[in-house]
């Protein structure tokens, strides 16, 4: 859309997740939420799932708006995901804690007496002597800062300790995390990011496609979403290398994920495999959570598959839902756009339709 009323309130969001406490402006990604109405004041841990649909939204952003600003933020989030998150398989882990040293916060904030003599600092972060928390100073943007100085108080942090990395990979979150890069190529294609993608995925490939699909440690433990993103991964390498093997993969496990989680006297796909349902529990999950829920993407992953009965399916059944769970169904919501605005016969992907149309 062009329409300012629904334009300014995005750009505020982004904004302030940008510019305040909330993004670690010398490395780069964003805290898992704040405390405050201010957006200044973090719970520090910083987590993948959070980062990589930061890495989605502000790729998303950056179509619209195309201020070198964001454009610089979404880049330096990449590179510290890459850099920082890397475990020993090369695919991502899954979380920094928020402390170092039994103390919170500890390697991100900042005394007045560690940045006073850094020239000009005033100019482009917040700096109260008294701080603005617990006597320390979490840093808030007021411009962008030159490189000189953000290497200065990254050598500050160099001289503490990190906190704890969970070097767990998550397979639902390592395809988000190749779906934000695919986005990304569009905004930074000089970067090579689309390339780093089909890299992650040939890693995921070996991994779990060659040997055994599962979300974590444990090979008898895999969830929809597990596969959900990573179908969606498939069709976005597809549609943006144009290499039929990922759309054949992608209908293949397409196949396989109706085999497994697929309830057809509901015609909905529950959370765990069918094959290790309690006999008093099969969950079905229907609201997101920390990431998209698997039923939604799995919707879009059908229509773009091109497998319209099966989605015509799912969604009537999503629809029954949405009276009682609206509020917790944001991603179904845009799914069942995406179907209607498809069966509609409109000029429409899974980002939205052509606002001409």
């Amino acid at each position: 859309t062009n329409d300012i009323k629904y334009l300014n309130p995005l750009s505020l969001l982004i904004k302030q997740l940008c510019s305040k406490g909330i993004y670690d402006h010398v490395e780069g990604g964003i805290s898992r939420y704040t405390t405050d109405e201010d957006w200044i004041i973090p719970h520090f841990e910083k987590m993948l799932y959070d980062n990589t649909q930061f890495i989605l939204l502000l790729s998303k952003y950056c179509k619209i708006n195309k201020d070198k600003y964001f454009r610089e933020k979404l880049d330096q989030t990449i590179e510290f995901i890459k850099k920082e998150f890397l475990n020993n398989d090369e695919l991502l882990g899954s979380a920094y804690d928020a402390d170092s040293d039994g103390e919170e916060g500890k390697y991100y904030v900042y005394s007045f007496n560690d940045i006073k003599d850094i020239e000009e600092i005033s100019d482009y972060f917040e700096v109260d002597k008294k701080g603005n928390w617990e006597n320390k100073i979490i840093l808030v943007e007021k411009k962008k800062p030159p490189k000189e100085i953000l290497e200065k108080l990254f050598e500050i942090r160099l001289k503490k300790n990190k906190p704890f990395f969970d070097d767990k990979t998550q397979l639902d979150l390592n395809c988000l995390w190749i779906s934000g890069l695919i986005s990304a190529h569009d905004i930074l294609p000089q970067k090579g990011y689309l390339k780093l993608a089909e890299t992650f995925f040939i890693k995921i490939e070996n991994n779990y496609l060659k040997k055994n699909i599962q979300h974590s440690y444990s090979k008898e433990i895999v969830f929809l979403e597990d596969y959900a993103f990573l179908i969606n991964a498939l069709n976005d390498l597809s549609d943006k290398t144009m290499n039929f093997k990922y759309k054949d993969l992608a209908n293949n496990l397409c196949k396989e994920t109706m085999n497994k989680f697929y309830l057809k006297e509901k015609n909905i796909f529950q959370k765990n495999q069918k094959k290790n349902n309690d006999i008093f529990f099969r969950p079905i999950d229907i609201g997101d959570n920390t990431i998209p829920n698997g039923n939604a993407i799995m919707l879009i992953n059908l229509i773009r598959l091109g497998l319209i009965d099966d989605a015509k399916k799912l969604a009537n059944s999503l629809n029954g839902y949405l009276n009682v769970y609206k509020n917790h169904m944001m991603t179904a919501i845009r799914a069942l756009d995406y179907f209607n605005n498809i069966s509609s016969g409109k000029n429409c992907n899974e980002q939205g339709c052509k606002i001409n149309d």
